[in-house]
């Protein structure tokens, strides 16, 4: 037969099978190669066109093959050769790169015919074709479905190796995990075992949460898997108990760990994080560390809390030497370095056991030690205004004048005993000023007060006219109508232009300021204050005063029958001598706010000053107070309560209620942050006295 007549014979088939309607059923007519015209049975004619169509793709003739597979399909469906005409054009559509066409071929194959010997492959090349489409999701069950069907360990790897890469791209981690630990156990290169090692290794460290490290866990015992990765997994689930501080579960998981694989390249980071659970669990009651930059750019800051630390601990004291239940102190030197900070903490707790610490001062190691601290869950006593620091965790408590503490105290006495509610700001653009105004405003929210006016002005600045005319309508004169109704008046009556200059300057002086708020906060330090004080009177802003004469003789300065006073306020950057010795007559009266008051009447403060200059010759200073207070209340939990673990340490410290420190009555909120009445200042000529106040709540200042 000629076969090259086949084909083109095969194209009319059909027709000549309507034409000859008188064949027998199950036939159709074909053109043989001396060109007669023969009947065969359809399912020979089926077979003679893929035969046909086989020998053209064999010989390379693509699109030749493409055609005639296509041809098969449209004229003998039904008939047996159609699984395999469906899988020769899948596979023709995959080496072309048509992924949806190839798709839609095996599908029919797994659809329809579900017997065929090519239901595996087609399946394989249905996932495949639908992975490369990028329809991902719909590829997954269908290649988990032929699986432990394929015929190699080869192809078991193949469509493994698609499948984790597939749920790796859909953010199913777990799935991917299942199904790299099939490939690195059917791959036996060794170098793609490496690189699957890594992946899974990534996969390990960098995307499974603790629910999913779990779950792998149980999959991986469950598919009866040993080694690599469970090990890596079991090693994983035992770190992530001890960073949530489950230390019980976290030892069972590493003692399973080292046991089962004795020999592992992790066996000695297990050994070294078991080693750091148990020496965590040692407790010497009786040791405080203390962390302090005692050398650097911080030295001398540290250097003075030191000293009140030791005065605190009763280092000097002959009965606190003596006594068998003192606290020990045990002195590192973090350099103001964060890092340091966490390692000196590091050895505090596993070398030396301390039951607390004291310290850090500088802002960023004494976050930095925070975090460390509540990750080892011992008891840490900072000594930093860094607002954030509480909020770290249950074991970190701070003693230290804070922005928010200030600026409670100073609103509650503001509204509470002044009885002001309407405030203006005028602060510097800086981390202080802006933080402080920050506290100042939302305690003003807090207490249903207002703000009436807001001043920001730069730091290196000299000058307060500007910002102080703007509050008190000096400045935007065209908004005020008693200065346009009287500005008009002079330009419609005076003719003269000097006449007319002079009159207008005298108005502009002669313009009251427009004073609508009763007090006024300035949260800057002393060289700005004794600069700012003198320019409010200036702008005719006068200050609160109880003296009578004085009211009255500012009145008939002023020409005035009312005077609008105001109070001035600040914080403990005005608790200067310099404040009087520069601007004296213009801070008579200002009330401002510290942590410490060397010339305090408060009997637990006179005692604190006086045991100081006997130690040091010396005055102390807030630094210097609030480390004694810490070491003095750590002093008393050691000697009274002698607490066995850090966790009833830190229960005796949320316990303490009105302590008698040199920085006020101290108490400790759940919050960890300290809780006392600030020290209240005036101004009263020469010198700078307490104002006496009662108790206050113990509020939160944050």
């Amino acid at each position: 037969m000629d076969v090259r007549a086949l084909a083109s014979g095969l194209l009319g088939c059909l027709l000549l099978s309507v034409l000859l309607a008188g064949c027998p059923p199950g036939t159709v007519v074909i053109r043989d190669g001396d060109g007669k015209l023969r009947e065969v049975p359809v399912a020979e004619a089926a077979n003679l066109a893929y035969a046909e169509a086989l020998r053209d793709l064999k010989a390379d003739q693509l699109a030749e093959a493409e055609k005639k597979f296509q041809a098969i399909l449209q004229d003998f469906p039904g008939q047996d050769p159609i699984d395999d005409t469906l899988l020769a054009l899948g596979e023709l559509a995959t080496r072309n790169q048509r992924p949806e066409q190839a798709a839609a071929y095996y599908r029919q194959i797994v659809a329809d015919h579900p017997q065929s010997p090519h239901y595996v492959k087609a399946a394989v090349g249905l996932g495949m074709a639908l992975v490369k489409a990028g329809r991902t999701q719909e590829a997954l069950p269908t290649l988990q479905s032929v699986f432990d069907r394929l015929p190699s360990k080869q192809r078991q790897a193949e469509v493994a190796g698609m499948l984790a890469e597939s749920y790796l791209q859909a953010r199913a981690p777990v799935e991917a995990l299942r199904w790299f630990t099939r490939l690195y156990h059917l791959t036996q290169i060794a170098g793609a075992q490496e690189m699957i090692r890594e992946q899974v290794l990534s996969l390990i460290d960098h995307q499974l949460t603790f629910t999913q490290v779990r779950e792998a866990l149980e999959i991986l015992e469950q598919m009866d898997h040993r080694g690599f990765p469970l090990d890596l997994l079991q090693f994983k689930l035992a770190k992530i108990f001890y960073h949530v501080h489950d230390f019980i579960r976290a030892q069972e998981g590493l003692e399973k760990f080292v046991a089962a694989y004795p020999g592992h390249t992790l066996a000695m980071s297990a050994g070294v994080l078991l080693k750091k659970i148990m020496d965590r669990n040692k407790v010497n009651p009786e040791a405080i560390g203390v962390l302090l930059p005692l050398t650097g750019e911080y030295r001398e800051y540290g250097r003075r809390a030191l000293e009140g630390i030791q005065l605190g601990a009763g280092i000097f004291d002959p009965a606190g030497a003596n006594s068998s239940r003192g606290p020990l102190l045990v002195i590192r030197d973090t350099e103001g370095d964060p890092d340091r900070a966490v390692k000196q903490l590091e050895d505090l707790v596993f070398n030396e056991h301390v039951a607390a610490v004291i310290g850090p001062m500088v802002a960023k190691e004494a976050y930095a030690a925070a975090i460390k601290a509540e990750e080892l869950e011992v008891p840490i006593v900072t000594l930093s205004f860094r607002k954030d620091l509480p909020p770290v965790g249950r074991y970190v408590f701070r003693n230290f004048l804070t922005l928010a503490a200030q600026a409670q105290s100073l609103v509650a006495h503001a509204m509470d005993q002044l009885g002001v509610k309407r405030f203006a700001l005028l602060y510097p653009n800086d981390t202080y000023g802006v933080e402080f105004a920050n506290a100042l405003w939302d305690e003003v929210d807090k207490r249903q007060g207002e703000i009436r006016a807001a001043q920001r002005y730069e730091p290196d600045e000299k000058n307060f006219g500007k910002h102080i005319k703007k509050m008190v309508g000096r400045y935007y004169l065209d908004a005020r109508r008693d200065f346009i109704q009287k500005r008009n008046r002079i330009r419609a009556e005076i003719k003269n232009p000097l006449a007319r200059k002079r009159a207008m300057e005298k108005l502009v002086k002669s313009l009251a300021p427009i004073v609508d708020f009763d007090a006024i906060f300035v949260p800057d330090y002393v060289d700005k204050v004794v600069l700012i004080a003198p320019a409010l009177a200036f702008e005719d802003i006068i200050l609160h005063t109880e003296s009578r004469w004085h009211i009255d003789r500012m009145k008939k300065s002023l020409d005035r029958k009312k005077l609008d006073m105001i109070y001035l306020l600040g914080g403990n950057g005005w608790n200067d001598p310099k404040v009087i010795e520069w601007a004296k007559r213009y801070v008579q009266g200002a009330i401002f706010c510290d942590g410490f008051f060397l010339q305090s009447k408060r009997p637990a403060t006179q005692l604190f000053v006086g045991k100081f200059k006997a130690e040091f010759d010396a005055e102390p200073s807030m630094v210097e107070a609030h480390a004694y207070d810490t070491a003095l209340m750590l002093r008393q939990i050691v000697e009274k309560d002698a607490p066995a673990d850090r966790r009833q340490f830190r229960q005796r410290l949320l316990s303490l209620r009105n302590f008698p420190g040199a920085t006020g009555d101290i108490s400790f909120l759940p919050t960890g942050e300290s809780s006392k009445n600030l020290f209240l200042l005036t101004i009263e000529k020469e010198t700078i006295e307490e104002i006496q106040t009662g108790p206050a709540p113990a509020a939160d200042p944050s």
